[in-house]
């Protein structure tokens, strides 16, 4: 499954295929990857907390990317992948910023905003895998606010 696809970029970047390079494939893996990491590590412990004891052997703790709905992240995964890895290839990194830094550069910030307002409207994931998001499943995640 794949949170993003190309003709996801070309909806925010139409012109993105026009520049020389034919294919982005490994750019939306990899930014697939970076949104995955991100949620294991800002999100997925949080979650952890009261669902399982850690201390039992053989309890499986790690996310499992099949459980999370793709289309939630689909935005994210696009900012991602243009503002890490298509639009760095394009730029010449010159020392007066061409178009191509300047849209690398806005687009790693709204790859910043989106993923932080996924998990603070929470997260889908499909805990018990019978298909179906429950709003118990789909948590908000809120800060600053004591969580016992």
């Amino acid at each position: 499954m794949a949170f993003a696809t190309i003709t996801d970029i070309t909806e925010y970047e139409p012109d993105v295929l026009n520049f020389g390079i034919p294919s982005f494939a490994d750019a939306i893996t990899k930014a697939q990857a970076d949104v995955e990491r991100y949620l294991r590590v800002n999100w997925w412990p949080s979650q952890q907390i009261g669902r399982f004891d850690i201390t039992i052997v053989g309890i499986n703790v790690e996310m499992d990317t099949i459980k999370l709905t793709d289309s939630q992240f689909t935005r994210a995964a696009v900012y991602c992948a243009l503002g890490y890895y298509i639009y760095p290839r394009l730029s010449k990194f010159e020392p007066t910023m061409d178009v191509f830094q300047m849209k690398l550069d806005y687009y790693k910030k709204m790859y910043a905003e989106e993923i932080d307002m996924v998990i603070r409207d929470g997260v889908e994931y499909d805990l018990d895998s019978n298909g179906i998001v429950t709003d118990a499943e789909k948590t908000p995640q809120y800060f600053l606010r004591l969580k016992r």
